[in-house]
């Protein structure tokens, strides 16, 4: 098939940090690999875009940025929308992505290829997008990226691996003297002195992620944070709020959710990141297993390229 994929506007690959830009080249990276022509658009101007579109004629339009979302009606192609929107699951978080985005899929209703089904039930109850048009597509992970170690140098130190801000809530656990932070600032109540690595670029992630004992995503809201799957790549297993276990088996020993009732219970939070990291260490094989179901060639056979084919045979019975 061919397959236009339409971006952020931002470098692709990205440069350093940047999920959604490395979603969207791994994905290219892989479908091309599975045989199908694929085209990344990331330019500004809408206009451009469509032209693009038109001009590489392809079978399927893939909007992986929701800003993007307006020209849904100008596509005369097969098309379905993904967002990576951080509160989707979380209205009353929303502010002025409700108005700016959010509206505008109540309005049009397009085809929603949903990171996980809880997000898929927000356009269906919220934008009254009909379950027919909602699909589940989860993120995935280059597996042969990581380097995998089963003995960790830093065994005893668990990472907290993302952009420093306020939604992410770092500053918050500083208190816990076994947890390294690595990501760009954007919070300055987080003190830079104190167990922190510095921004991480990709290469270094994949590198270095497996020194570690295991992964803490405390967030207040995420879609399907990439990092949970990077970090199973690399033999970690995790410890994650409530907001970040889209599409995880959280029954596993390794994957430990952290109640928001108890997420300022700094004794229990910290009691829970060492219970899973002492799991996780000694079990790592077990995690290295069940990361294989987020490789990307098996999302894209499982999800992806069976959603496009129901999105093109639904366009051709109208």
């Amino acid at each position: 098939m061919k397959i236009s994929i339409i971006g952020p506007n931002t470098p692709i690959p990205p440069k350093g940090w940047g999920a959604v830009e490395s979603l969207i080249w791994d994905m290219k990276l892989t479908l091309s690999q599975m045989g199908h022509s694929v085209q990344i658009i990331n330019v500004a101007d809408p206009i451009l875009v469509i032209h693009q579109i038109n001009e590489f004629k392809p079978d399927f339009v893939h909007i992986n940025y929701d800003d993007w979302v307006g020209i849904y009606p100008f596509i005369q192609y097969p098309c379905a929308v993904t967002t990576h929107f951080a509160y989707i699951e979380r209205p009353e978080m929303m502010g002025g992505y409700e108005q700016r985005v959010f509206d505008r899929f109540r309005k049009i209703k397009p085809n929603v290829f949903g990171l996980s089904e809880g997000i898929n039930d927000v356009y269906h109850k919220k934008a009254g997008i009909p379950r027919s048009k909602l699909f589940l597509n989860p993120n995935g992970v280059n597996l042969n990226k990581f380097r995998v170690s089963t003995s960790p140098q830093n065994g005893d130190r668990s990472i907290y691996l993302a952009k420093v801000d306020s939604r992410k809530r770092q500053h918050m656990f500083q208190k816990i003297e076994s947890l390294w932070y690595a990501g760009n600032i954007a919070d300055n109540r987080f003190n830079q002195n104190k167990n922190y690595l510095g921004e991480w670029q990709k290469d270094k992630l994949h590198r270095m992620l497996t020194s570690y004992g295991n992964l803490v995503l405390l967030s207040d809201g995420e879609a399907h944070p990439l990092v949970c799957p990077e970090a199973f790549a690399a033999g970690l297993g995790v410890v994650i709020s409530e907001w970040a276990s889209a599409n995880l088996d959280t029954s596993k020993e390794f994957i430990t959710v952290i109640p928001e009732d108890k997420i300022n219970d700094i004794d229990f939070v910290e009691k829970k990141i060492i219970e899973n990291r002492e799991y996780s260490v000694k079990n790592r094989l077990e995690i290295l297993d069940y990361a294989k179901q987020f490789e990307w060639s098996r999302i894209l056979s499982k999800y992806f390229l069976p959603n496009v084919e129901k999105v093109i045979h639904g366009q051709r019975q109208k």
